[in-house]
């Protein structure tokens, strides 16, 4: 039972998903999503807190990705969603089911399915200016971002509510969805699967490792 922040919602970018998987010829599996019997409530959170933390810790460093200086990707799951809406739940000392359901609602949306990765992205410059002035000039990067298996490209679908026309948010929502094929090939040693890139002013791939095909891998098809 709890609550937590600003996420996409079913209506928003969850839509655009749903209408874009009609499109094509991805087969989607819903994977499990978060239910209010889940959510502790606040007293055993706090007692079992010290215990989770660190175990949360590092299925989010398996799970974050720096692709160049600048972005950091941390890609998204059952594990994570459920201890944020924890996390939000002790902070704002949530304990009514409308408002937990209203968190759950909002981050479940975040939660991939099958032969889908989520992400959130984190563009991360310290300096104030620069990085105003980096989100200015680099408003047009979702059209410049990529995920490659095996040299097929695969663009993600961002949430549009991220920014404005004229200015990017430091922080972004997306999903990339895959074939069952392309999912496959994350277990194949021999082929090559990159996050990239390919903006004028911001041009880095990064080559995942077995370790990071491997956990992204058991996210798309585990359920």
């Amino acid at each position: 039972m709890h609550k937590g922040g600003e996420i996409p919602t079913q209506s928003g970018w969850g839509g655009l998903v749903a209408a874009a998987l009609r499109e094509t010829k991805y087969r989607k599996i819903i994977m499990r999503k978060m239910q209010i019997e889940d959510v502790l409530d606040l007293t055993t959170y706090e007692k079992q807190r010290k215990d989770i933390r660190p175990k949360i810790i590092e299925i989010k460093n398996m799970r974050r990705i720096h692709v160049g200086p600048k972005v950091t990707y941390l890609f998204e799951n059952y594990d994570t969603m459920w201890y944020q809406v924890q996390e939000m739940t002790r902070a704002e000392r949530i304990v009514e089911e409308e408002g937990i359901m209203g968190e759950l609602n909002a981050y479940n949306e975040l939660i991939p399915d099958t032969n889908q990765l989520s992400t959130s992205m984190f563009i991360e410059i310290d300096n104030v200016s620069e990085r105003k002035s980096f989100l200015t000039q680099i408003v047009d990067l979702p059209d410049h971002t990529y995920l490659e298996v095996d040299g097929e490209k695969i663009v993600p679908i961002f949430d549009p509510r991220q920014g404005s026309e004229n200015k990017l948010s430091s922080v972004q929502y997306l999903k990339f969805d895959l074939t069952e094929d392309q999912v496959q090939k994350f277990t194949d040693s021999k082929l090559k699967v990159v996050l990239g890139f390919d903006h004028p002013l911001y041009t880095y791939v990064h080559e995942l490792t077995a370790k990071q095909k491997s956990t992204l891998y058991e996210d798309m098809t585990e359920s």
